[in-house]
């Protein structure tokens, strides 16, 4: 199956084309070249959705048929001549396709697709959560180093303005040094993280990675670390480290 990104109306995000479900496009002026932006209709496998999706609810993924000609880049680019709109798919469906690849990508697709955003959910901290905050503090510093480079990151711009916006400018970094080791949960297949000690094939940011799945975030200004949930990101907890 092949995959497009457009918006809701069915027009391009990027050209504003206008496309109608079931007709077939032809493009007269196909270019076959090594240009990468140029005459075509263009589509995607599975894992080339996240160059154009971003889970706003502004986008739709669609299913397409091509046709005729077609030049393959790789897999966040392919032209084609031909090209039919069949149907609007469900994001969750898409998800469940995403995780039938995982395991041949290396990394979780379906998350890339639609990430855990943890304020949409209110959460109760328990002491797993406070000694996992704990956790979190004292790797924290070697954060930024070793997942800040992560790639995809537009795909996590609904949830990062979530999270973000709904804390206080004091402890904005530290929240998204959070959202970093979220997104490392996502890479599988790296079993050593550079500029941090730690065991190889464990994660060593999993305590962030727990809280954030459990629906918390936590913050640090300087001073005192917090825990928020919920969409306006209440804090539930605070800690001051000794």
């Amino acid at each position: 199956m092949m995959y497009k990104v457009l918006r809701k109306d069915l027009t391009s995000p990027f050209k504003g084309f206008q496309y109608e479900l079931g007709k077939e496009y032809v493009c007269e002026d196909f270019d076959d070249s090594d240009r990468e932006c140029s005459d075509g209709f263009y589509a995607v496998p599975i894992d080339g959705i996240p160059y154009a999706w971003s889970n706003t609810g502004e986008l739709a993924i669609f299913e397409v048929e091509n046709g005729g000609r077609e030049r393959v880049f790789n897999q966040y680019k392919q032209r084609f001549e031909k090209q039919t709109i069949i149907r609007e798919i469900p994001v969750n469906e898409v998800v469940e396709e995403a995780k039938k690849v995982e395991g041949e990508l290396g990394y979780k697709l379906s998350e890339v697709i639609l990430p855990h955003n943890p304020l949409l959910i209110e959460a109760e901290v328990t002491e797993r959560h406070k000694e996992l905050l704990r956790e979190w503090a004292s790797v924290w510093d070697s954060v930024w180093a070793s997942v800040g480079a992560s790639v995809w990151d537009s795909v996590w711009a609904s949830v990062r303005a979530s999270v973000r916006a709904s804390v206080r400018d004091s402890v904005r970094d530290s929240v998204w040094d959070s959202v970093g080791a979220y997104i490392s949960s996502i890479f599988t297949s790296i079993d050593n993280w550079k500029y941090i000690e730690h065991q190889t094939g464990v994660n060593p940011y999993q305590s962030c990675i727990d809280l954030w799945m459990d629906n918390l975030v936590p913050s640090f200004d300087g001073k005192t670390w917090r825990l928020h949930t919920g969409p306006k990101a209440k804090v539930v907890y605070e800690w001051v480290p000794e």
